[in-house]
């Protein structure tokens, strides 16, 4: 008879979203298999055998978290106006500000840790930035057509300052204690891109 293995107690994506929470907030060198399991309630064999190694479960858990800067992007064609969902967006960045353990951003995190050495992953961060400059880019080209959007702005170089920004904010959020200083900076990037019959 032939024998088969334990059935899985575990589904990837569970854990996979518990990987993706763990190396936002620990980064990629302070994650272990071991911590990884403890928290998804695995086995470090059964990790293993379902993803491989850790690296391998990293860039899962980069997807992951790249899916969702897509979804944000995509959210942005939807036709609504444009600016409010980029400040608020901003305030979400800046609230982190002032709490017990602000996560930054996981592509800038990871950009810092492991770019230099894997150039997969710098490829992934970079492709990354560039889809959401270009989300950002194209939505601001329509919201200027709609008359939101200021007429002199230029939609990709404007898109490419946004993303900039949103990464020094993950970064001061770390360290900066009053999230209204955050919130000025964005506003003062936000509001030149406004038309003036909408500021």
């Amino acid at each position: 008879m032939t024998r088969t293995g334990r059935p899985r107690t575990f589904t990837e994506d569970s854990v996979v979203d518990i990987a993706t929470d763990l190396f936002w907030q620990h980064g990629y060198g302070a994650t272990s298999m071991n911590r990884l399991g403890k928290s998804a309630g695995v086995l470090p064999g059964s990790l293993h055998a379902a993803f491989g190694d850790k690296h391998a479960l990293f860039v899962r858990a980069l997807e992951r978290y790249v899916q969702g800067q897509r979804d944000f992007g995509a959210a942005l064609q939807d036709g609504r106006p444009v600016l409010p969902r980029l400040r608020e967006a901003f305030d979400g960045i800046a609230s982190a500000a002032g709490t017990a353990h602000p996560h930054g951003c996981m592509l800038g995190n990871t950009a810092t840790e492991l770019a230099h050495d894997d150039p997969a992953i710098a490829a992934t961060v970079r492709n990354a930035f560039t889809e959401l400059e270009t989300s950002i880019a194209t939505a601001l080209a329509r919201a200027q057509r709609d008359g939101e959007v200021a007429p002199a702005i230029d939609p990709t170089a404007s898109a490419r300052m946004l993303v900039a920004l949103m990464q020094g904010l993950h970064l001061l959020a770390r360290v900066e204690t009053d999230p209204q200083r955050l919130r000025e900076a964005a506003e003062a990037a936000l509001a030149p891109l406004a038309h003036a019959s909408v500021r």
